[in-house]
């Protein structure tokens, strides 16, 4: 399978994880590792996430990182065996993101 994170999402993996590097100093590598962890599982089981979205170019999912309290969107296409990581938002925030 194709495994491709996008330039936005690369974006807010770099500031998050410089976040969590200086505010996070007995933790550093948690959101890493537990990102790590979320391409291990979509590797083996692409439609592991939920649906948050329908879009037209498919379903857009979400996978909960659990202990940096972060959800990652992403978009599966079975057809073209390609996965795209969209997105990492707050969980924590009182909304999800605009697609």
């Amino acid at each position: 399978m194709r495994f491709e994170i996008s330039r936005r999402a690369r974006r807010q993996i770099d500031k998050i994880q410089a976040w969590w590097t200086d505010n996070r100093p007995e933790a550093r590598s948690l959101f890493l590792d537990e990102l790590s962890g979320a391409e291990r599982l979509l590797r083996g089981t692409p439609e592991a996430g939920i649906v948050y979205a329908a879009h037209a170019t498919g379903d857009v999912r979400r996978v909960l990182l659990r202990r940096a309290d972060y959800h990652l969107y992403y978009r599966y296409q079975a057809s073209r065996d390609e996965l795209v990581v969209l997105m990492v938002w707050g969980a924590a925030r009182e909304h999800g993101p605009r697609l």
